[in-house]
Order: C-alpha cells, then sequence, then structure tokens
C-alpha cells in the first residue's frame, strides 16, 4: 500500500508531497520504535517491580528469623543475670548455695542471616527502589555486624584471660548421661574455696559486666531489627 503511493507520487512528479509523505512515514516508524521502546520499559519495570517484592520478602524472612534467634540469646542472658545475682546474694555464705545452681559460665552467640542480602547485591538491580529504605536496611546490617563482632573480639579476651582458667581451677565436669542432649554442667570443686577466694569474687563481677555487655550489645540489635521488618513490611504493603 505504502509502495503503490510512494509509485505513483513519483510517477507523477509531485516531488514536493513526495517529501512531505517520506517524512511522515519517517515519524510514523519513529513513533512505532517509541511504542515500542516504551512497552518494553512497561515490561521490564513490572518484572523489576515483582523481583524486588521477591527480594524484600526474603529479606524480611531472614530478619524474622534473627528476630527469633536473637530473641532466645536474651532469654539466655537472663538466665546469666538471676544466675549472678544469686551468686552475689550469698556471697557471705556460698554454703547455702546448690552446687548445681551456679551457673557462670558460656556466652552468647549469633550470626547474621545475610544470604539474600548478599543475593540481592550480587544483582544488577538495586533493591529495594526508594534510597531511604535501602539506606535503612543497609544500616541495620552494619550495625548488627559492628555490634557481633566488637561482642566476638571482647569475649576473646574474656573467655581466655578470665572464663577459661577459673573453670578449670574451681569447678569439674559432670555430664548428664540422662539427658538427651546429654548435657555437660561445670559443678563446683569445693565451695568453702569458693568463698574464701578473692580471685573468684573479681571473676563474679567481671562475669557480671560481661554479661550487662551482651544485653546491651543484643538489645540494640534486637531493637534494629524489629524496626526495619517495620519499615520492609509497611513498603510492601502500600507499593
Amino acid at each position: 500500500f505504502f509502495r503503490h503511493i510512494r509509485r505513483n507520487l513519483m510517477e507523477t512528479g509531485k516531488t514536493g508531497k513526495y517529501f512531505k509523505y517520506a517524512i511522515g512515514e519517517i515519524i510514523l516508524v519513529v513513533i512505532g520504535i517509541l511504542i515500542a521502546l516504551q512497552i518494553n520499559n512497561w515490561n521490564q519495570d513490572k518484572q523489576n517491580k515483582i523481583y524486588e517484592k521477591k527480594m524484600l520478602s526474603e529479606v524480611l524472612d531472614d530478619l524474622k528469623l534473627d528476630s527469633t534467634m536473637i530473641e532466645t540469646q536474651l532469654n539466655r542472658i537472663k538466665y546469666f543475670e538471676k544466675s549472678i545475682d544469686t551468686v552475689i546474694k550469698a556471697s557471705n555464705d556460698l554454703s547455702l548455695l546448690d552446687a548445681n545452681s551456679i551457673r557462670l559460665f558460656g556466652g552468647v552467640y549469633f550470626i547474621l542471616n545475610t544470604k539474600t542480602l548478599e543475593t540481592i547485591k550480587s544483582g544488577n538491580v538495586q533493591i529495594p527502589f526508594d534510597d531511604e529504605l535501602r539506606k535503612k536496611i543497609t544500616s541495620h546490617y552494619h550495625k548488627s555486624k559492628f555490634y557481633i563482632d566488637l561482642m566476638s573480639l571482647e569475649d576473646e579476651k574474656y573467655f581466655d584471660q578470665w572464663s577459661f582458667p577459673i573453670e578449670k581451677k574451681y569447678f569439674k565436669i559432670v555430664q548428664d548421661t540422662s539427658s538427651e542432649t546429654f548435657d555437660i554442667d561445670p559443678v563446683p570443686i569445693d565451695i568453702k574455696l569458693l568463698h574464701s577466694s578473692s580471685e573468684f569474687n573479681d571473676f563474679v563481677l567481671r562475669r557480671k559486666s560481661r554479661v550487662i555487655r551482651w544485653k546491651w550489645a543484643y538489645e540494640n540489635i534486637n531493637n534494629s531489627t524489629f524496626e526495619t521488618i517495620t519499615a520492609i513490611s509497611d513498603y510492601l504493603e502500600t507499593n
């Protein structure tokens, strides 16, 4: 059809009209290309949004799992606090303590779940699209890693210089063979020796300081995790 129009214009010598027609045809082609590009952009944007939702949902699952694990460690810290307070209150007469009630050893351990975050970083699309939310997520993982690394560094010195030597010197290991997990508990070798040991008393105070330090770090991680979960949930709900 278009070829017939072009031939007719050329044969009749209507050069001006032919050029106008040629320009019109070029415009139509350009418009067609622009429409095709726009449709392609819409499709790509749709795919990106689907990918964003998928990735953010997986980050949300990771954070919820982290939150559960952190709560477990905070409960463990509460248990340590209670044990220390019991020992301190009975410091005038440790013989009043049940030997099996002294729980002054062990630590808290937590590893951030960053599998989805690493997947996002390895991709070509920045997730999420919202700059503020992306900064919040990044900030959460940076802060949490800082607290975990700091505790790990401090724990290494604490356990090597205080916890392990005290446990080895004043306690013996008793295994509960009736337990499904085959629990191992440090039991005092001599309550009277503990009562007269200034070294042990110093250790108890250091242990209390360590537990307070754990509580400070893990509560900060827990609060940041909760805030990030809320921010992502709100974003997914409104977008």
